[in-house]
């Protein structure tokens, strides 16, 4: 037979309490965890130390052997440059000689050529007036130049000398005497025109037959052409635009074939001393390059001659 359903009911609960234990937890089931401590092992080791690097030395490199000092040496000392000459041997006899061999010629100034130009002096222009200077030359006083410059004399001192020149030529004559100078060109004398010469006996002017004859190295001279004075030209020179240097080495010949002052040297056309022996010598283009002509190229030559 099968049990009725309201008694199972009842049944059922009291088997399940009964089972479970009642509906509340006993306190005293209750149990505590004790919770695991963990320690922390601490281990020490002693402090490590670093070997120190080691260096490789380079394999050592065979060294030449050394030379032993030289022996000091004592400094050599230069001989002495020479200094400027201060005179040269005179100039030997020649055939024919002027009137005055070694005529006294003023000393020197200054080192070099000490060239000058300056306004003619009173002193020199009182004894240029009626001689070389007169009422009706074509320049006068305030035209001209004194030029002075030292030069080597045929007797071999150093002299000083003076010429009176235009004063459109006077840088060009002060430079060609300066670099007559530095050759040693040989001059006899070098003086103006004036009343130490006397008068001209052939014409205006001081007389240049006597300065010739001297050898004297001159300019301005307000005259005719020297031997041609019956054409009444007047010459260059007489405009201070010429220079006759050293007259008796270096002759002129005139129109009519008379040489002044001296036909020695006439044929003698070769270096010498105070000599212009060819258009190409150092002498003559002292002036040539300056602009000067020289009047030994001329048909009828007149080899002491230069003029613009």
């Amino acid at each position: 037979m099968t049990p009725s359903p309201l008694y199972a009911v009842p049944l059922l609960c009291a088997l399940l309490a009964s089972a479970c234990g009642g509906g509340e937890p006993d306190s005293s089931a209750a149990t505590s965890s004790r919770p695991a401590s963990s320690t922390t092992a601490t281990t020490s080791s002693a402090p490590m130390t670093s070997a120190a690097p080691t260096t490789t030395k380079p394999p050592a490199t065979p060294t030449k052997a050394t030379k032993a000092p030289a022996p000091a040496t004592r400094p050599t000392t230069a001989a002495p440059k020479p200094g400027p000459a201060t005179s040269l041997a005179p100039v030997p006899r020649a055939g024919a000689e002027p009137t005055v061999r070694f005529p006294k010629n003023e000393a020197a100034i200054g080192s070099g050529a000490n060239a000058s130009i300056a306004q003619v002096p009173d002193s020199v222009w009182t004894r240029m007036v009626g001689y070389s200077w007169t009422a009706g030359c074509p320049v006068g006083r305030s035209q001209l130049r004194y030029v002075r410059v030292n030069f080597w004399g045929f007797d071999g001192k150093r002299s000083r000398g003076s010429i009176v020149v235009n004063a459109s030529i006077a840088d060009e004559a002060a430079a060609a005497f300066t670099r007559l100078y530095a050759l040693q060109f040989r001059i006899r004398q070098m003086k103006p025109m004036d009343s130490s010469w006397g008068k001209n006996p052939k014409g205006p002017g001081a007389n240049d037959y006597a300065a010739m004859e001297a050898d004297n190295t001159s300019a301005f001279n307000c005259r005719y052409v020297g031997g041609e004075e019956a054409s009444k030209v007047y010459s260059k020179h007489a405009y201070g635009t010429a220079i006759d240097v050293n007259d008796f080495e270096n002759p002129y010949v005139a129109d009519d074939g008379t040489v002044y002052p001296d036909r020695y040297f006439l044929s003698r056309r070769r270096p010498a001393p105070g000599v212009f022996s060819s258009s190409g010598s150092a002498a003559v283009r002292a002036f040539t390059s300056q602009g000067l002509r020289w009047g030994g190229l001329w048909s009828h030559p007149d080899y002491q001659h230069f003029d613009r």
